[in-house]
């Protein structure tokens, strides 16, 4: 099948859809002037380039009105697992139209195509999905099922600190433990949906916190450098209102220029809550960051202990928004269809957000 050319085309309207491996110029200049987000959360990215860089097998859409490009459709192929085997996977990480072709339909057009693509080239059983603002109606399809298989909220949680302090029991992990500790997340995370802890634990994200020598948490850091142009509740306020306003406080948390965590693969066991925050703050500490995301699936036994242990900062108590994954599944059958729809997701650090 092509991986590179034209994939659909209309001569009427002068409409047509590439594909390539790897971004043209025009839309990585497009992706970069995008506001991303919801009514929650709006933000750009500054360093686009680094973001596609950490996905699999990407894909680029670009659809194209008389040899101008009017919109992008960044697609990511990797396994991931479902029930307890390893399944074909596209996420649908960023879609974009340029301001002059707005209010068209253009968009859903390629959306529309997008899934086409995928589901002309993906491997039952499999699965495409992508994570959007948790009010939008929405839905992915590349089976013959009438709308969406699988719908998660993943509620945003913010850990915040404006002076962390550092600890000297965290620090990175070894090429040779991203191996236990992506069997000891395997097990801590059994019966979620989309984990791939056995590509996704990178030695140079990946972090710990030791006593007596022995791992008792660990996360997954990504660095992220938004402009951010809204934040949800009374605290996105005063980050994108307020702070601007106070030298002091803009140099620690500017939202111009806001260099931020996300993380991922939290190892936190039973009784260790305590040991991951201190992880968390400590490695804000050592990115010089003031504030780390976290999205897991709000049924997730995991999330449900971090947030009934606290102490997630100022910013952690009332930012108040939300991711919506949607899913739809190819060759799945109606019995795991079932299980499934029981199961909380996980977001892959590999995922671009």
């Amino acid at each position: 099948m092509t991986e590179s050319g034209p994939v659909w085309s209309d001569d009427v309207s002068g409409l047509v859809i590439r594909v390539s491996r790897q971004p043209r110029p025009a839309a990585l200049d497009l992706l970069g002037r995008t506001v991303w987000g919801s009514r929650d959360l709006r933000y750009r990215i500054h360093d686009i380039p680094a973001r596609l860089g950490r996905m699999t097998r990407p894909y680029f859409l670009s659809l194209e009105r008389h040899g101008t490009l009017a919109a992008v459709c960044v697609l990511n192929r990797r396994q991931s697992g479902l029930l307890g085997v390893s399944v074909d996977a596209f996420h649908f990480a960023m879609l974009a139209t340029e301001p002059a072709f707005s209010g068209q339909g253009l968009a859903g057009l390629l959306a529309e195509q997008a899934g086409e693509f995928c589901r002309t080239r993906i491997r039952a059983p499999g699965a495409a999905y992508a994570y959007i603002e948790s009010s939008t109606d929405y839905s992915i399809r590349i089976s013959q099922r009438l709308g969406t298989s699988l719908e998660a909220v993943l509620p945003l949680t913010v850990f915040s600190r404006l002076r962390p302090a550092d600890d000297p029991r965290a620090g990175p992990i070894e090429a040779h433990e991203a191996e236990p500790v992506a069997k000891r997340l395997a097990k801590l995370y059994d019966g979620h949906l989309f984990t791939d802890f056995g590509d996704s634990v990178l030695p140079e994200e990946y972090h710990v916190l030791r006593r007596g020598g022995a791992i008792v948490a660990g996360a997954q850091a990504e660095r992220l450098n938004w402009s951010v142009e809204s934040l949800p509740g009374i605290a996105g306020w005063a980050v994108t209102r307020l702070l601007p306003r106070l030298p002091p406080l803009r140099r620690l948390l500017n939202p111009a220029n806001l260099e931020l965590l996300r993380f991922g693969n939290l190892l936190a066991e039973p009784g260790r809550e305590d040991d991951l925050l201190r992880l968390l703050e400590a490695i804000l500490a050592r990115h010089k960051a003031p504030l780390g995301l976290i999205l897991l699936d709000a049924r997730s036994p995991v999330y449900r202990r971090i947030r009934a242990h606290g102490a997630l900062g100022m910013l952690g108590r009332v930012v108040d928004g939300a991711s919506k994954m949607v899913v739809d599944f190819a060759g799945v059958d109606e019995a795991d269809l079932v299980r499934i729809r029981k199961s909380p997701v996980l977001m892959s650090p590999l995922d671009v957000f």
